[in-house]
């Protein structure tokens, strides 16, 4: 089996001491909260001090409370903008994008942080490194790698301006990480490189020994197995015996246990990730903790010690779940797969094998949420920006204007002046509409081409489960060497699949086209559960199905969720039925069912609204993909585009709304 090398989980602890070193400049000698409270508070006090004591608050609120921490640095914005110098409302913009760094609002994040940028570059260059360097972790938080590296160079190119090597290192070692989450392993090893040297030569022992660990994992990575153990073992001249609390120290083990695996040590790489281990359970750190228990199952699948593979990898099965760490959760299934499989007992092993899908799948369905999530903010950070130079563009307007009629009262005593310049100010008047109207239209379709983009990204999203589940029907009959329902469900499922990617291209398609599409998933669905159900689809109040326009495909989750989680679990025979409807302005869909129902004690049947082990509710990828391709249609379409549930005495009814479009 493949296990995973700890790469990732070095770059994420080692990116984290990097930025604390970027924001520590900004922070004081630590007080109790009531005491700086009181500093800030005081109106006797001289402002430096009250700004020096709020902006340690900011500091030490945004570690356990994100909302308090921002209402702070808006109180030390407005103080610093009443009493203190540029300098202090730089310091404010600067603790303001990093808790709204801290809060996931990249954008806003980048907003403020480039204004602390603007205003340091002007009063105080040295501390542009501060604004930069967290200004590069906004961006890398958006998605943005490549302006996160720009910035980077930025930082690099002031760093040496000022032979700052403190701010080379760090600069240099975030470089390293940001060009190998981008694959980019030449450019990441060259920086790290740089950042090793710079370290070396003030005598850094610490920065040294981290910026090596990062070196090996990317080393590691390339395959490049005996150059990784090599700064890897140099790491470890400095982490041990005397250093082995430094928080780069239990990723060290990890990478090195995973080198001296694959290089076939098996019993020199346990015996690191068992010191990883140690270190992980200590700190609490249970992301890391399970990926070493992983490890250690793969280290003893390779010494054919089956059980002990078992005991690791469940109790990492365990922990993973807990922590939600679901790369963990992925390979401790597949390791116990393989084990029970190994030991002959093929039940479990199906059983974790099917685990292992369902995990990864679901890893592709967060990773794909996770990108919409990025291009809508990389939109919402366009849009800002434009509304920012409108607003720039209007002021310069004004200002032109107010010129002219300062000349016009001036020369107001002479006629041919006048004349002239009142043409001018037509001109400029007539240029000035102009130029509104077009940078509005710009505007508007600048939006609406956002928001077909969106809708394309959502419409673009294809159900993995019902894809996979499909092939492995395919699968079972031909083992089963029924060659005609294999024959006959394959033509189906390619008959779905086509008509699926031609609606696609399509932000609307007529009505027929997409009950097409809806009947032959059912059928194929129904097939796979050895005609279970029964459904039916109505169009009724008159409706001409190929003059109405719906956007393709927005109710199969409800559809498949009817199936999988009310049907599927009901004793006997069921039924769905789907009716489409026109209600005024809008067209209404009903997806009903005769299952189980949404509160069966026990059941699954609550994909939509799901409770977690902490109290608190959670929405399915189907039900946020639809909710948000509704959204859209609503912002499009000036229209109410929604659903709700209705719980029967016996199944669930949704209702889903949307605008009537028509072809004609």
């Amino acid at each position: 089996m493949q296990t995973r090398t700890g790469f990732r989980l070095m770059l994420r602890l080692s990116t984290v001491l990097v930025i604390g070193l970027m924001r520590a400049p900004l922070q004081v000698s630590a007080q109790p909260l009531d005491s700086l409270m009181t500093v800030w508070c005081d109106l006797k006090r001289p402002v430096a001090d009250r700004l020096d004591a709020i902006n340690e608050l900011c500091w030490v609120i945004k570690e356990s409370d994100v909302d308090s921490a921002l209402s702070c640095a808006h109180a030390f914005l407005t103080l610093a903008r009443q009493h203190g110098s540029p300098k202090d409302v730089a310091d404010a913009y600067n603790a303001m994008g990093v808790v709204f760094q801290d809060a996931g609002q990249s954008a806003a994040s980048i907003t403020a942080l480039q204004k602390a940028d603007s205003i340091y570059a002007l009063v105080a260059p040295a501390r542009r490194v501060i604004a930069l360097n967290n200004l590069s972790s906004s961006f890398q938080e958006m998605g943005d790698h490549w302006e996160a590296i720009r910035t980077l160079l930025d930082v690099v190119a002031l760093s040496w301006s000022m032979s700052d090597t403190s701010s080379l290192i760090s600069a240099y070692g975030n470089l390293g990480v940001t060009y190998a989450s981008r694959k980019e392993s030449r450019q990441s090893v060259d920086a790290l490189r740089r950042s090793a040297q710079l370290s070396a030569a003030i005598g850094d022992s610490s920065q040294y020994a981290l910026t090596q660990g990062n070196l090996g994992g990317v080393f590691a990575d390339m395959g490049l197995l005996d150059s990784a153990d090599f700064v890897l073992r140099a790491a470890m001249a400095y982490y041990e015996p005397d250093h082995t609390d430094d928080g780069g120290y239990s990723s060290a083990c990890t990478n090195l246990g995973t080198v001296l695996q694959k290089q076939g040590a098996i019993d020199e790489a346990e015996n690191w990730f068992l010191k990883g281990l140690s270190i992980d359970e200590r700190s609490g750190h249970l992301v890391s903790v399970a990926n070493n228990l992983v490890n250690l199952g793969g280290n003893r699948l390779l010494r054919k010690d089956l059980h002990g593979a078992i005991v690791n990898c469940d109790r990492a099965r365990r922990i993973a779940e807990e922590a939600h760490a679901l790369f963990e959760l992925q390979h401790a299934h597949q390791c116990l797969s393989e084990a029970y499989e190994g030991m002959g007992m093929y039940a479990q092993a199906l059983e974790h094998h099917r685990s292992m899908v369902a995990v990864r799948d679901s890893v592709v369905n967060e990773e794909n949420t996770q990108e919409i999530t990025r291009v809508e903010m990389r939109h919402e950070f366009t849009r800002r920006q434009l509304a920012d130079s409108l607003r720039h563009a209007a002021d310069i307007e004004q200002l032109e204007n107010e010129r002219t009629i300062a000349q016009l009262h001036a020369d107001r005593n002479r006629n041919r002046t006048i004349a002239v310049a009142g043409a001018a100010i037509l001109l400029i008047m007539g240029g000035g509409l102009w130029y509104r109207l077009d940078r509005k239209h710009r505007q508007a379709r600048f939006e609406k081409e956002a928001a077909t983009l969106e809708t394309q990204a959502l419409r673009s999203q294809m159900n993995p489960h019902f894809i996979f589940n499909a092939l492995n029907s395919i699968n079972a009959f031909v083992q089963q060497n029924d060659q005609d329902r294999a024959s006959s469900y394959l033509t189906k499922f390619a008959r779905v699949m086509r008509r699926v990617l031609e609606n696609s291209r399509h932000s609307e398609v007529p009505l027929n086209e997409d009950l097409d599409a809806l009947r032959g998933y059912l059928e194929l669905e129904r097939m796979r559960m050895q005609e279970k159900f029964d459904y039916t689809i109505e169009v009724v109040g008159g409706l001409n199905p190929e003059e109405v326009l719906v956007p393709p495909l927005v109710v199969q989750p409800f559809v498949e969720n009817a199936i999988w989680h009310g049907i599927s679990r009901k004793e006997g025979q069921g039924r769905i039925t789907l009716r489409v409807a026109r209600r005024n302005a809008h067209l209404i869909w009903v997806i009903e069912d005769d299952g189980v129902g949404r509160a069966t004690p026990g059941s699954e049947a609550t994909p939509f609204a799901t409770t977690t082990a902490t109290g608190t509710k959670k929405t399915s990828l189907g039900t946020a993909i639809t909710r948000a391709r509704l959204d859209l249609v609503q912002r499009q379409h000036g229209a109410t585009a929604g659903f709700k549930y209705i719980d029967l005495p016996a199944g669930t009814r949704v209702e889903v709304e949307m605008p009537f479009l028509s072809a004609t």
